[in-house]
Formats: C-alpha cells, sequence, structure tokens
C-alpha cells in the first residue's frame, strides 16, 4: 500500500467541524474554531482529492464495462480503381471507409 501524504485523522476533524459549522454558523466567529479548520484543511484537501480521484476510476470501470458490452460497429474499406490520371496513377485510386453507425 502506498503511503499517504496526509493524516486521515486530522482529514476527518476537518470534515466534521466543518460540518458542524454549517449547522451552527456561529461557531465559526471563534479562533478556535478557525486555527482547527485552517489547520486541517491541508489534509482534508489531500483526502478529497484521493476519494474523488478513486470514485472517478470505479465511474471510469463501469462505462468501460458498458462500452465493451456493446456491439461495435462494423468498418469496410474499399478502393476504386485509378481513373488514368497522373496522381491517382501514382497514388492509387479513391479510398473509402463505411461503416454500420448508429446516428442516434
Amino acid at each position: 500500500m502506498k503511503s499517504k501524504k496526509y493524516n486521515i485523522w486530522v482529514a476527518l476533524t476537518y470534515e466534521v467541524v466543518f460540518a458542524i459549522c454549517e449547522q451552527y454558523r456561529s461557531l465559526k466567529k471563534y479562533k478556535v474554531v478557525k486555527v482547527i479548520l485552517n489547520y486541517c484543511k491541508h489534509d482534508w484537501i489531500l483526502w478529497k482529492i484521493e476519494s474523488t480521484l478513486i470514485s472517478v476510476d470505479k465511474d471510469i470501470e463501469k462505462i468501460q464495462e458498458a462500452w465493451d458490452k456493446q456491439e461495435k460497429p462494423k468498418t469496410i474499406y474499399s478502393e476504386l480503381p485509378p481513373d488514368g490520371s497522373k496522381a491517382q496513377s501514382l497514388l492509387g485510386g479513391e479510398m473509402r471507409i463505411t461503416g454500420n453507425y448508429d446516428k442516434t
């Protein structure tokens, strides 16, 4: 397991104190609450970023699994013979790629 650059207890302290301050807004004016929030904010930010990235990774895996279950469109490559011009005789005829893409 990789080492974390934050203290989970400090991050949770910030979360709890912030939630209490949201309920009782008058607590924000006290210096001890300001000091706690200021001291704990850095760890809380790192914890929040990590938890959000984990959540995003799980969502990405679900989306990729859903895409893998879908039927992939079939593409068809075709090339027409050259029409006799110098450029097409050097490069070949017109190339086309067609597919059965759903336009929804």
